[in-house]
Parts: C-alpha cells; structure tokens; sequence
C-alpha cells in the first residue's frame, strides 16, 4: 500500500505534464486531422493512467471502519437504487431475497456498500443483456448473515478463477481491474469472506459471507 501510494505520488506530475502539452497540441493543430487523431489518443491514455493512479491511491489508503449495527441487506438495498441507471441501461432485473428477519450485525455501511457496488458493477458488465441477476441473503445459525449475486454470464476462465481478486487483474478493456480486490479488503476488514465460483452450468456468483 505505501509503494502504491509513492508510486501514485510520482505519476501526477508527469501525467499532468503530458496532458497540458497534449491539449496545447490539440488547440494548435485543429485543422490537421491526422494530429487531432493522435493527440486524442495521447488524451485517452492520459485519462487511462489517471485512473490508474487514483486507483493506486485507494490502495494505498488505511481503511478505518466506523462500525454500527445495522442490517447489509438495508446496505444492498441503497447500492441498487444507486445503480438503477446501469441495470435499466442493459435491462437487467434483480431477482432478490431477503431473510424473514433482518440481520442485525456490526458493519460500517459506507464501506460496505463500495464493495457491493464493486461486485454488482462486475456481475452486470458480465451479465447478458436482458437477463436477470439473482441475489440472495441469508441468515446463519452462528448470527451471521450471507449473500450470494448470481450472473448468468460466460465462466470466468478457469485460469484466471484463482487470481480474481489480485489488484490490476481484469478482462474488460479500460478496466484497473481494482474492484473485486478493494471489495476483498473491505469485506476482510470487517472479519468476513468473500469467494468466487464459475462455471458454465452455474454462471458466476460472489459469495459474501460477515460475522
């Protein structure tokens, strides 16, 4: 975390550097259609190492949890009303349930609903279009509470299953390939679990599991 955190450090200035120049290139050469095609291309890989960077800065960041009780599903249910617009923009409904009785355990909700949000971003990205995504929390006979979010995409590649929640791992183009690794800290910070399990027959789901 303290390397990410320099290494990030010691990337602002040159970047910044690189887009200044860039966009003065840009206002000098507006008739010339080959330049305004490169310079855009020097500004999308600008943008790509800022994300990287703030990306590296999160990493390297303490998580300090301000701890209450109160009910994740309660924390799920903020995350998907967040989110409507991308489930509306591909279709995607929620088939959910919920247990009979709300849990009531010790979790910071604004952490929590960072790593849900994680976690649903790469289930709908994986999802198809139009399909359904299933969610599923339960309560556990030792007073925890688990959830499961099932997508019905392609299988996560069997080589790749065991390194999900490495940092900078991901398939989509663009992509830091942070999310499942943040939502891993956060979920272990609280004490809790988190898998992963895909296959063709089942889709993939995430399993959290908090105590």
């Amino acid at each position: 975390g303290e390397v990410a955190a320099g290494v990030a450090q010691e990337l602002r200035n040159p970047i910044f550097g690189i887009s200044s120049a860039a966009q003065l290139l840009r206002f000098r050469a507006r008739e010339d259609p080959v330049m305004e095609t490169n310079v855009g291309r020097i500004l999308r890989e600008v943008e790509r190492l800022n994300r990287m960077v703030g990306t590296l800065v999160e990493l390297g960041r303490p998580i300090v949890l301000k701890l209450a009780h109160a009910d994740p599903d309660a924390v799920w249910d903020a995350v998907l009303e967040s989110e409507r617009g991308r489930l509306e923009s591909r279709a995607i409904a929620i088939r959910r349930t919920t247990p009979a009785t709300p849990a009531s355990i010790v979790i910071d909700g604004e952490q929590l609903a960072q790593a849900f949000k994680s976690i649903l971003t790469n289930a709908v990205d994986a999802a198809p279009v139009a399909s359904d995504l299933s969610l599923q929390s339960t309560l556990l006979p030792n007073g925890g509470w688990r959830c499961r979010l099932t997508n019905g995409g392609a299988p996560i590649p069997a080589e790749m299953l065991p390194r999900v929640f490495e940092p900078f791992l991901s398939t989509k183009p663009g992509s830091p390939g942070m999310g499942l690794a943040f939502a891993q800290r956060i979920v272990e910070e609280h004490q809790g679990t988190i898998t992963v399990e895909s296959s063709a027959e089942m889709g993939t789901t995430v399993a959290v599991s908090l105590p």
